[in-house]
């Protein structure tokens, strides 16, 4: 579904039209975030978790499931739902990284 964000690494995950949106989600609200105290902080990552879980169909966080090893890469079989602990996390530190981003390239 394309309003399903994908955690992993790669082009399959970065080029999701869901993990675009989350991107540009996640973008919108960094200035809050990096003021906000840690409890606002985790609500901040959860009201953008129900902003994905509202959409029309409802979008999910996914997680990638090894099929198995071929030649030393890993081939993603199928995508499962995140429990909503993990999804909080990765929406954290996705959080964190585009704060990191934003104020290395902020003008001094």
């Amino acid at each position: 579904i394309i309003q399903d964000v994908l955690f992993g690494r790669g082009k399959v995950a970065f080029n999701h039209e869901g993990n675009s949106r989350f991107r540009s989600i996640v973008e919108s609200r960094i200035d809050e975030y990096s003021i906000a105290h840690v409890k606002k902080k985790r609500l901040i990552a959860i009201e953008i978790i129900e902003m994905i879980e509202s959409l029309d169909p409802p979008g999910r966080f996914l997680i990638e499931c090894p099929k198995g090893n071929n030649g030393g890469k890993n081939v993603v079989d199928y995508w499962v739902p995140a429990d909503r602990e993990k999804a909080v996390s990765k929406v954290c530190h996705r959080l964190r990284e585009k704060r990191k981003e934003t104020r290395s390239i902020a003008p001094r």
